[in-house]
């Protein structure tokens, strides 16, 4: 189900027990490791290794042009990775808007039902529109449309139909 919403969304302060920062390549194993052990096993990623691989290729812009201000990680005290949204221009699937696109939003499941989903989705949404754009939009796949399309609808996406190319 495709969704999207207009621009601005506030950004709640992040909680003062985490920290809220941009992710980098450095960081690709880590966010291999919180995307597998955040999705259903075999959903998301075959195993381990190609977790990581997906990580890798979301830096490499295999899933669209990342948007560093608003692809962020946030991490425990001890300084782990515990969430994590990315967002691209330009992804390569059909009927997507040309607007800011949320490929992944995701929290380990023992740090789940704090606001780090908000505050991840949120901070990258208002650096979006600190970027000057108007809108944000994402995808809720069904294997988990009902526990993330409530968080999306509470934040006010609403569903959109995919865009189609008029060929001329």
């Amino acid at each position: 189900m495709l969704m999207q919403r207009g621009l601005p969304l506030l950004a709640p302060e992040p909680p003062a027990w985490v920290k809220l920062r941009p992710q980098v390549p450095a960081d690709a194993e880590a966010l291999g490791a919180l995307y597998w052990d955040s999705y259903p096993k075999g959903l998301a990623a075959v195993d381990l290794e190609d977790a990581v691989e997906e990580m890798e290729g979301v830096f490499a812009g295999e899933y669209g042009t990342p948007i560093d201000a608003a692809s962020l990680v946030v991490e425990d005290p001890a300084g782990g990775l515990i969430g994590c949204v990315q967002t691209v221009t330009s992804p390569p699937w059909e009927g997507i808007p040309a607007v800011p696109f949320v490929i992944e939003l995701f929290v380990h499941p023992d740090h789940r039902r704090r606001g780090l989903g908000t505050l991840l989705l949120s901070a990258a949404a208002h650096a979006c529109h600190a970027e000057g754009w108007q809108s944000i939009a994402l995808n809720v796949q069904d294997e988990t449309a009902a526990e993330a399309s409530y968080l999306y609808r509470a934040l006010g996406f609403a569903q959109i139909t995919p865009t189609v190319a008029v060929e001329g």
